[in-house]
């Protein structure tokens, strides 16, 4: 018995399962006219008059429904329906079924597994995995976002996604393959953050990643200062973030509270955060000191720093700083503003 169900299974596995799309589509449809051709002629009239009523008749058998209320009268047709219809439409509808399944199922093991082509624009692209960082950031990223724009992680060495469904997953060979990494939709990302296990490689992506798509938002994690500089340096408008442990230690020894003050500022769990906000390009320039009160008295928001369009940001600047359309304004508040009266 065992060695028959092997067999059996070996010649679906062979013929059945092998056959694709096109060939179940040709083989459902000669099905369907063969089997109207063959109620036609039995004189099953009552079956073929309508559309509507033959596909009814036609599914709940092949599915094994069979309600009852369609049936063949004469004898022909029930001899038809016997040894054609029943038999065929049976295992056209599994053979149907399985492949629909199978269909589905390679299609989320791709996506699990990052063999997809993404068709994204204006997202974020996380490149590299950090144990410790990643699961951290991308729940930070989707809290702040709530939808507004996917979030895409590529990776060179996990063969299968190890976040949730939401966050989109691309498994490429090399970072800084141009063909592959346009799977995850490289060219039209609006933000993209590097933060592999290694400087030297943040560097090489970095730079890789700033000639394929110049317009996005280049944000970078280093251990090492000295290779942020460098990248700052040939990428201006790259923003270069480093550890910050080393400085929160001695900062919190000599300041009592420095380091809860600031993983308050970059939470976004809760209490007071910072943001920012651009400038509209339909205002015309104003002073800084004209905001400043209505940020803390309508949203009980506090400003402390401007950057400038070709300057280098400003930590408290002072009231008298004329605001340009483009400019960003940071500032702390509970959660983000979103109908400033500038």
């Amino acid at each position: 018995m065992h060695t028959l169900l092997k067999v059996i299974k070996q010649i679906i596995d062979k013929h059945l399962m092998a056959i694709n799309r096109y060939t179940l589509m040709l083989l459902v449809s000669g099905y369907v006219v063969l089997s109207w051709l063959g109620l036609v002629f039995t004189h099953e009239v009552h079956l073929t008059d309508e559309v509507a009523r033959f596909i009814y008749y036609m599914v709940t058998t092949s599915s094994t429904v069979g309600y009852g209320d369609l049936s063949p009268i004469t004898a022909q047709g029930q001899l038809f329906a016997a040894l054609f219809i029943i038999p065929c439409g049976v295992g056209l509808f599994a053979l149907s079924i399985g492949k629909i399944a199978v269909f589905f199922t390679d299609f989320w093991r791709a996506n699990r597994r990052g063999k997809q082509n993404l068709n994204l624009e204006n997202h974020i692209i996380v490149i590299g995995i950090n144990s410790r960082r990643t699961p951290h950031l991308l729940e930070m990223l989707k809290r702040e976002e709530q939808g507004r724009r996917e979030v895409v992680v590529v990776s060179c060495e996990y063969d299968e996604s190890p976040f949730d469904t939401d966050i989109h997953f691309v498994r490429v060979n090399s970072f800084t393959d141009a063909i592959e990494m346009e799977r995850a939709s490289l060219s039209t990302a609006s933000a993209i953050i590097v933060d592999t296990d290694l400087d030297d490689a943040t560097l090489t992506v970095s730079l890789f990643i700033a000639e394929q798509n110049s317009g996005a938002h280049l944000v970078a994690h280093f251990d090492d200062a000295i290779k942020r500089d460098l990248l700052h340096k040939y990428c201006p408008n790259s923003e270069c973030i480093s550890s910050l442990s080393t400085e929160l230690v001695a900062k919190s020894v000599i300041d009592k509270g420095s380091s809860f003050i600031h993983s308050e500022l970059v939470s976004a769990h809760k209490g007071q955060t910072q943001y920012s906000i651009e400038v509209p390009i339909d205002i015309n320039d104003i002073s800084l000191e004209s905001i400043y009160y209505i940020f803390k008295k309508h949203h009980e928001a506090i400003i402390i720093a401007v950057q400038q369009q070709g300057k280098v940001c400003e930590i408290n600047p002072s009231l008298t700083t004329i605001l340009k359309a483009g400019d960003v304004v940071y500032y702390i508040a509970d959660e983000r503003i979103v109908d400033l009266v500038w």
